[in-house]
């Protein structure tokens, strides 16, 4: 039996309910995986890649309204946590497909990214519980920012 190519065993690490939550990535490290949505890393790998776009600052509102459209939230979505916590735990699910949230590096003003990723850990949790993956990979350039200093770094296992 072959070795697992990086993009396999990446989407073998994202696709266990065990790992999911919230990690960190340098964009550059990301940006092969995400440009490479082919059958072999989205389809047949069972990852369901969505980026949110990239604003100039991740406030609440950018936050808020990336989630909401690369997730397609319904238009009645009230542009609020509890609104979010709702849509998030309403998702449709393929069978066996995991769902991955990229937020591209920007910079963020740390209360509304503090909120953003409390409510993608818990959403994380209530999918896991349920035998899905939810994983959030928060890309970052550099050193990083205080309010990403909690948030775990991707495992090396992940990547192969």
């Amino acid at each position: 039996m072959s070795p697992l190519s990086p993009r396999d065993t990446l989407a073998r690490f994202l696709s266990d309910p065990a790992h999911a939550g919230v990690y960190c990535l340098e964009a550059s490290r990301a940006e092969a995986w995400h440009n490479a949505r082919d059958a072999a890393v989205s389809g047949a790998a069972g990852l369901d890649w969505r980026r949110m776009a990239a604003p100039p600052c991740w406030s609440r509102e950018a936050l808020l309204d990336g989630l909401a459209e690369s997730l397609g939230f319904p238009d009645y979505f009230g542009r609020n946590w509890d609104a979010a916590w709702d849509c998030l735990t309403e998702l449709e699910w393929e069978t066996r497909r995991a769902l991955v949230v990229v937020v591209p590096a920007a910079p963020a003003d740390a209360p509304a990214m503090a909120a953003f990723l409390a409510l993608m850990r818990d959403a994380a949790e209530h999918w896991a519980a349920r035998g899905h993956a939810l994983v959030t990979l928060i890309l970052r350039e550099g050193e990083p920012p205080a309010w990403a200093r909690e948030v775990p770094a991707l495992p090396r296992e992940a990547t192969g």
